[in-house]
């Protein structure tokens, strides 16, 4: 019986094998059990994969649009500077005019299949810094950090992602100083999965995360959902200018499943390659958005400035 010839996938495949027995060679008498991360095996798997028509795309550094987050997600995508007065405080300070500088962004590494239905392979990192402007050194409140890697496609209508990052939180020397705070060891790794359904200038999403790891015990669920608008470039002034509007919506089981709900509603400037300027105006009710603070209430309205990368 003849075989059929190894195609390059099966290469590859072939030449992962060897390259992981050189590494971990089995001795005959002895068969070890190596462990291997769930998602290092699937990441193993996706860059063997045959990364379909790639004519017009590199592999590596592709030219698709990255993930991104609903735009009323208190998490961002790109650089955001925020101004509001908090009505109801979620730190010692009180209600007071607070500010936020915000920067986050993903870039597509590697793209797994390309076509029509791209799907990439991407990393992602933010930071926030929460400002306390009432007060006269302009006390930095509290900074939080995420990084991590998703996976995304774009098929047609569809918009699913996978997300898996680590979050990390700290109080600002200012905030610590005044109140002799204590901060809390917000440390922790998630998963989460989103998906998109594109419907004329609508998109509606849906989120699941779970928290796989906590120094504090809360390995919790969360649900969310959100719904963008981004209605028709219009030319006042010879100025291109597009509405948009969103509102986002989540539940944590760590804070017993009350729900936290922000909005945000503007004008958007489109730029060259994916980038834009916007201004909207911004509310935020329920939880805090600041880890430090998870489990008190917050609400807050005001504006912000956005430039997506």
């Amino acid at each position: 019986m003849m075989s059929r010839p190894l195609s390059s996938t099966d290469r590859r495949t072939v030449r992962l094998a060897e390259a992981i027995r050189g590494q971990f060679p089995i001795d005959s008498a002895v068969s070890p059990v190596i462990s291997v991360p769930p998602v290092l095996s699937l990441l193993l798997l996706l860059l063997v994969l045959p990364a379909g028509p790639l004519s017009a795309q590199g592999r590596w550094l592709p030219d698709v649009a990255p993930f991104s987050y609903p735009s009323a997600s208190p998490r961002v995508t790109g650089l955001v500077g925020r101004y509001f007065r908090a009505t109801t405080s979620d730190n010692d300070f009180g209600p007071s005019t607070e500010g936020e500088a915000a920067i986050g962004g993903n870039l597509p590494l590697v793209l797994l299949r390309g076509g029509p239905a791209p799907i990439s392979l991407g990393f992602g990192a933010e930071v926030y810094g929460r400002f306390n402007l009432t007060n006269p050194k302009s006390a930095l409140v509290s900074n939080d950090w995420t990084v991590g890697f998703t996976i995304k496609a774009d098929f047609r209508k569809w918009r699913p992602a996978f997300e898996l990052y680590h979050e990390s939180s700290h109080l600002g020397d200012e905030y610590r100083d005044d109140f002799n705070a204590d901060r809390l060891d917000w440390t922790r790794e998630l998963a989460a999965g989103w998906l998109g359904y594109l419907a004329g200038p609508f998109t509606f999403t849906v989120g699941i995360t779970r928290v796989l790891r906590d120094q504090l015990g809360l390995t919790g669920w969360s649900t969310a959902l959100a719904a963008d608008y981004r209605g028709p470039v219009v030319r006042p002034l010879g100025i291109r200018l597009a509405p948009v509007a969103g509102i986002y919506a989540d539940w944590w089981e760590d804070t017993d499943w009350k729900v936290s709900t922000s909005a945000r509603i503007g004008v958007a400037i489109p730029g060259a390659a994916r980038h834009e300027f916007g201004f909207g105006l911004i509310g935020h009710w329920g939880r805090s958005t600041q880890r430090q603070f998870y489990q008190r209430a917050s609400q807050y309205y005001g504006a912000e400035l956005r430039f997506t990368l």
